[in-house]
């Protein structure tokens, strides 16, 4: 501005060559202006870091991170663009009208570059990752340890899941040069699941936790951020949700949900890409029906349309895994579309799922029943996790059983007496589903071995089977279930067992399902014992009164031993007192660390209110 009032009070006769020299100054400024803006640094950050004085090459290059960063995330960036944005290479280029979404008409007036879609810087600015700086270079992680933690990701939880990571990055050394982010999840979640590696997950959580905070309000990110935060969600039980809301707005950006089209065409990158929304999908919805809360990713034509993907030549045995989950999401999202939703108090069957509603019951559990014999056939044995992908169908079929049926007993009143003859047969299949789960995973050593690495939605299942079954059994004679308390006892303890020598650390969340579980059959046992003592001291009572020649007559009157454990049906009063309910679930699941097992039954056992769940 200073140069530019000298120019307009110069001479006549060298007006001409001053215009000349200030358009030049001007055009050189906005060009310095924005090589600094592009680096986040203003004129005066520019003059600090040219002199010399006072800083050494290391931590002038520390500070210069930091101050980067800190730009980052305090200043506000209202910096337009001098140039329109090049179009996408999926926009059409012949002259047509072409009507973009409001956002886009914002930038195109405004050309704040803050307003505009990150399609053509689609990866992080590289300078930190090629000079090297991370958290192992910066020794917080020794870098042959970290080399050990990447190739026991990548020959156990890579599998588990449908990362394929092995196809992208088959060294420690190009995740680092992609994704900070990624390089931190991976350390992470295997430093979890190994016991050597508990001081390990200590601080690499530390970092990795540092390094999503910064995400959050970075201006650019790559595809391999997005795919560290999904696998993150996947295992990390305190911060899943977050993360997987955090990655799906990411990937949105990216325009990772439009890669589908393109992905048909044969493309690899948007395959790839195509099929990390199809993880995003599958992550969202173990969430969004575990935890009860609507999904983020909605019915696109890319998940009405997945068999398609699989007519593509690049698809393989991993795709089928993942498109299987897909499938089966589908249907339980319709489930608790038609289900779950709550009803107003004063509604008619406020809480209770209506009889003419088992019509829909009955075909939801025919889906579950064609999905199952239509995917588990395509799953083919693993060469490092055996028969679990085949084995995972069947299991996952079993968890849907169990959360589909368990709706016709929302709402009963135990006082009621005995359920109808049709919801009492989903009754029985929600319990027979809950017993397939545990009795499956104790029986099949290929399951037992893969408890541990397994998503967080395999844990919680398992976790609401137990739940459900403890739960049931004191109610099952009054409704008209029948189901063997000692049976239920040892089923359970079984697992309790099974947690307790599989967990690989106290910071896994196996270990808070194993203690809850634990606790609660404790609990369980000393009331339902107490209970059954009691009535059989009111029963030599009764017959302490009674003539003697009757008692020698027709002989004592005892109970088969399994029904010792089972509080009387008439004595309803007693039986609400002993019945768990939810003070119990959270005195076993409540802490912090299990908070997320809490949240998942008591959402699940809210809509059984009548039950007292």
């Amino acid at each position: 501005m200073r140069s530019m009032a000298t120019c307009s009070i110069a001479p006549a006769d060298h007006g001409q060559k001053i215009d000349t020299m200030c358009k030049a100054i001007g055009q050189l400024q906005q060009t310095v202006d924005r090589l600094l803006q592009q680096n986040n640094l203003s004129s005066d950050d520019a003059r600090r870091e040219a002199s010399p004085i006072g800083n050494s090459p290391a931590s002038a290059a520390s500070n210069q991170v930091h101050t980067q960063r800190s730009l980052d995330f305090t200043r506000m960036a209202m910096t337009r663009d001098n140039s329109p944005e090049p179009p996408h290479q999926s926009e059409p280029t012949h002259t047509s009208v072409v009507v973009t979404e409001p956002m886009g008409s914002l930038y195109e007036l405004t050309r704040l570059r803050n307003l505009r879609s990150n399609q053509s810087k689609l990866a992080r600015r590289t300078g930190e990752l090629e000079a090297g700086n991370d958290f192992i270079s910066r020794g917080l992680l020794d870098n042959a340890e970290a080399e050990e933690l990447f190739d026991y990701f990548l020959k156990t939880l890579n599998q588990y899941l449908w990362i394929g990571l092995e196809e992208l990055h088959p060294t420690l050394d190009s995740v680092r040069k992609s994704s900070s982010l990624l390089t931190a999840t991976i350390m992470t979640v295997t430093a979890l699941h190994r016991p050597t590696s508990v001081a390990t997950f200590d601080n690499c959580y530390t970092e990795f936790l540092a390094s999503v905070s910064s995400s959050m309000f970075d201006r650019y990110h790559s595809v391999d951020d997005v795919r560290g935060l999904c696998i993150a969600a996947f295992w990390l039980s305190d911060v899943s949700w977050k993360l997987c809301g955090h990655a799906i707005r990411i990937a949105t950006e990216l325009s990772i949900h439009q890669s589908f089209f393109r992905a048909l065409d044969g493309d690899r990158e948007h395959f790839l890409r195509a099929r990390l929304w199809y993880m995003l999908y599958v992550c969202d919805h173990h969430f969004s029906i575990a935890y009860g809360r609507p999904p983020t990713i909605s019915e696109s034509v890319q998940i009405r349309e997945h068999e398609r993907f699989l007519q593509i030549p690049l698809a393989g045995p991993l795709d089928m895994r993942i498109l299987s989950q897909v499938s089966l999401f589908q249907i339980l999202t319709r489930v608790h579309e038609r289900f779950a939703e709550q009803r107003l108090p004063h509604q008619p069957g406020h809480g209770l799922l209506s009889e003419s509603s088992f019509p829909d019951l009955r075909h939801f559990n025919l889906e579950i029943d064609q999905w199952r014999i239509h995917w588990q056939v395509r799953q083919v044995h693993n060469a490092y996790i055996g028969a679990f992908p085949p084995m995972g169908n069947v299991l996952y079929s079993y968890f849907a059983k169990l959360q589909i049926n368990a709706f016709a007993v929302r709402g009963i009143n135990t006082n009621q007496g005995s359920l109808s003859t049709e919801r009492k047969e989903f009754a029985n299949i929600a319990v027979s589903a809950a017993t397939s789960i545990l009795t499956y995973i104790l029986d099949e050593p290929d399951l037992r071995r893969c408890l541990v690495g397994t998503p967080l939605y395999v844990h919680t299942m398992i976790a609401f089977a137990s739940v459900f079954l403890m739960k049931m059994g004191p109610r099952g004679r009054a409704m008209g279930v029948q189901l063997d308390m000692e049976f239920v006892w040892s089923l359970i303890a079984r697992m309790v067992h099974l947690l307790q020598s599989s967990v690989t650390s106290d910071r896994h969340l196996l270990y808070y399902i194993a203690a809850g579980l634990d606790k609660m059959l404790t609990r369980l046992k000393e009331t339902t014992t107490a209970t059954a003592s009691n009535d059989l001291h009111m029963s030599h009572d009764d017959q302490s009164s009674t003539n003697q020649a009757s008692q020698l007559n027709e002989g004592p009157s005892y109970r088969a031993d399994w029904q010792l454990y089972l509080p009387p049906i008439h004595d309803n009063a007693l039986l609400d007192q002993n019945l768990i309910n939810a003070n119990h679930i959270c005195e076993a699941f409540g802490s912090e660390s299990a908070g997320g097992v809490y949240n998942l039954l008591a959402n699940q056992f809210s809509h059984l209110d009548g039950m007292n769940f």
